[in-house]
């Protein structure tokens, strides 16, 4: 495994539009429920993306983008505020987490949940939250070994 040289994180700008788009397929292609073909899960990537990034949406949320030393964008986070289910109260949400093939399993993820956790911090949330389909295995143990811990399971049943 080539290591990649050191990971810078910045905030998005207007130009990094496009790394964000073309990284919409990876998110669409995890592992989801299995009575969701590829096209529901690309159709739900697709609205997912353009409500996360609507002009009102930005305004407190904040995209984070890691890059490599010598220039290469990584991946991406974006987090927004939320609410806790049960207290209601205010708390920080990871809304997407995408990294380029090249990026997986070298740190970059976890730099940019360092990140989102900062970012939480700083503005007084207790709570960090985020959602990831039940059958996407890599990305449950990820947030597990961060310390996230399951709160609900939403059952659906296929009729």
């Amino acid at each position: 495994m080539k290591s990649l040289p050191a990971i810078i994180i910045r905030p998005a700008d207007p130009a990094d539009t496009e790394f964000l788009s073309n990284l919409s397929p990876r998110l669409s292609g995890v592992p989801g429920p299995s009575w969701h073909d590829l096209a529901a899960m690309e159709g739900f990537q697709a609205r997912y993306m353009a409500e996360t990034f609507a002009p009102a949406a930005r305004e407190e949320a904040s995209t984070l983008i890691a890059w490599s030393s010598d220039g290469r964008r990584l991946g991406y986070i974006h987090v927004r505020p939320g609410k806790d289910d049960v207290t209601d109260e205010p708390c920080g949400y990871v809304s997407l987490l995408a990294l380029t093939e090249e990026a997986e399993g070298k740190g970059v993820a976890g730099r940019l949940m360092d990140a989102a956790e900062a970012w939480a911090r700083a503005r007084g949330y207790r709570l960090l939250g985020l959602d990831v389909f039940a059958d996407n295995r890599r990305a449950i143990d990820f947030y597990g070994r961060r310390g996230f811990k399951r709160e609900t399971i939403r059952m659906v049943k296929p009729l």
